[in-house]
């Protein structure tokens, strides 16, 4: 949890709030860290108008040109209709183009344009300066173990 979600929590606790014992499970704690962490990407890419799955999706385009929405889909777990509108947001603003497929014309192939690659680069500051708050604040290693933990789920 952040610093401010633990403390409104020890205030409530002051005040005779019983937590019923989730304090110590694992998904009202998973819960916890993922709000904790989103609200922190939020802070990192303040004024970039980009949420965490719109980053994600740049990355697999950029290092995957030509990639196909539904695989997009299907890594991200987003369903096909909510891929469709990120990327038509992602077309709209510039960084990301359609391209016809050469090998069958109905389907539509994905790359990085040039401002999506500049654009890019400087996400990948922000996200640079987000993960060093985590590693400073949990510890490098901690963060490095607590990921490793993460992948048995995926």
């Amino acid at each position: 949890m952040s610093e401010a979600a633990v403390e409104r929590t020890e205030q409530l606790k002051e005040r005779g709030f019983q937590l019923a014992g989730l304090e110590h499970t694992f998904g009202f704690l998973l819960h916890a860290a993922w709000r904790d962490a989103s609200t922190t990407f939020n802070k990192f890419f303040a004024g970039t108008d980009v949420t965490p799955s719109a980053y994600s999706v740049l990355l697999l385009i950029h290092s995957n040109p030509g990639c196909a929405p539904g695989d997009l889909s299907e890594i991200m777990g987003i369903t096909s209709n909510n891929m469709t509108r990120l990327l038509d947001d992602l077309v709209k603003r510039g960084f990301v183009a359609r391209e016809v497929s050469e090998a069958d014309r109905r389907v539509r192939l994905l790359r990085m344009t040039a401002a999506g690659t500049d654009f890019l680069a400087e996400l990948r500051r922000c996200h640079d300066a987000y993960e060093a708050h985590f590693d400073a604040r949990i510890g490098q290693e901690r963060v490095a173990q607590l990921c490793e933990l993460l992948r048995r789920f995926g």
